[in-house]
């Protein structure tokens, strides 16, 4: 298989009744939001083939601006400037709003992209608050407006093929990521409740998803915060999942402990039925069974796979724009994310309540939320219909 074919590869690929993207040019692609996000999103989408940066939105005057001379773009002047990302996307003709907004202006942006017609390509987490990621579930549903958030990690060569290795040899008993960085952020990271779960946790939880093939259904945790934190709240976390299959997921991480970091991707152990492996979280996996043949054969077709593959938001970008040119659903749409999200914000309240707490009711508790918030009576009417959010769920799949 190809780099670009094994970088495309849809495990449930789905037509949306879009109109398709023409494949003859580069979508055109319009950022709101132009901050350090911003910046990277820019940077890759100028150095894209598969895409344009036509347009800069933010409310911050000169902003727009900062982030196109940093861009690479040949001609500057030739990119406009705005302060709302989706009028600016209506003006040019713009194919797609890619959205590294602060979490808290995702669902009004969203929202207003998706009924404009304009599908969003939006940084994780997919939102604020759990009940404003089923509302956007809703209102993608209402509008038939594809919706994908990024989870970066997903695209790296080492988390398919330790998807690949699961499928073989799975399922799995337990797995393990562990996180260790130690880092003192500036701005609301300090003053942000469950910092850690909130801003690292989602990359292992869809990670442990995805490569898994399993969803999560119950979690305890526990957070610690040491003396010498800089964080107001706790930027160390251990949580254990019980997942679908009748697995657990631990994960294990803090930005307190210095010395031995581990790669932002974290450490990885998975033991499943007729194997196991490690990922360091940079390097190749290593693979193991009982039967050492085997072993080496499996490892000899990891060490084989040296084609560049783009990854990270790089990767991202091209499977959207490729599902908005096929026709299909795109990996990591608001349905299929909102799993991941949820282990974080069950993870966050099982450690402030110190109990167990059981994903599907957190989903209806938030779907409860939801429909009381929600100012649009068909999508509200749409989340009232759904036999429950996980039911929903499944249905998009």
């Amino acid at each position: 298989m190809s780099s670009e074919a094994t970088l495309l590869t849809n495990p449930s690929p789905r037509p949306t009744g879009f109109p398709r993207l023409p494949g003859d040019r580069p979508a055109k692609v319009v950022v709101v939001g132009a901050g350090g996000m911003g910046s990277w999103w820019a940077r890759e989408i100028v150095a894209s083939d598969v895409a344009e940066l036509v347009g800069v939105a933010d409310l911050v005057e000169g902003a727009p601006q900062k982030v196109i001379e940093q861009s690479g773009a040949e001609d500057p002047s030739a990119i406009a400037v705005g302060t709302d990302g989706v009028d600016l996307a209506l003006e040019l003709g713009a194919d797609l709003l890619v959205d590294p907004t602060v979490p808290v202006a995702h669902h009004p942006v969203t929202v207003k992209a998706l009924h404009a017609g304009i599908p969003v390509l939006g940084e994780k987490p997919v939102t604020e608050t759990l009940p404003e990621a089923i509302s956007l579930m809703a209102h993608s549903e209402l509008t038939g407006v594809p919706f994908m958030v990024s989870q970066s990690r997903r695209f790296f060569r080492q988390v398919r093929q330790l998807r690949d290795f699961v499928a073989e040899h799975g399922p799995t008993v337990m797995t393990s990521a562990f996180f260790s960085l130690f880092t003192e952020m500036e701005g609301y990271r300090r003053t942000q409740a469950h910092p850690l779960l909130r801003d690292m946790g989602i990359h292992a939880f869809d990670t442990a998803r995805y490569m898994l093939g399993t969803d999560p259904v119950a979690v305890t945790a526990v957070g610690a915060r040491p003396e010498w934190s800089v964080y107001s709240h706790d930027a160390t976390v251990s949580a254990t999942f019980e997942m679908s299959d009748g697995s657990l997921f631990a994960y294990h991480g803090t930005w307190n402990a210095r010395g031995l970091a581990t790669y932002w991707n974290s450490e990885w152990r998975i033991g499943a039925r007729t194997g196991s492996a490690t990922w360091d979280g940079k390097g190749a996996p290593v693979l193991g069974t009982e039967d050492a043949e085997e072993t080496a054969e499996l490892q000899a077709r990891i060490d084989a796979e040296t084609a560049p593959e783009k990854d990270q938001i790089a990767a991202s970008l091209v499977e959207c724009v490729s599902a908005l040119r096929e026709g299909r659903t795109p990996m990591c749409e608001v349905h299929e994310n909102l799993l991941s999200f949820a282990m974080v914000e069950a993870a966050v309240a099982a450690v402030e309540t110190g109990a167990r707490v059981e994903i599907d009711a957190l989903l209806e508790q938030a779907r409860d939320d939801a429909i009381a918030a929600e100012t649009d009576p068909a999508a509200r009417e749409i989340m009232q219909g759904w036999p429950s959010v996980r039911e929903a769920i499944r249905a998009r799949a």
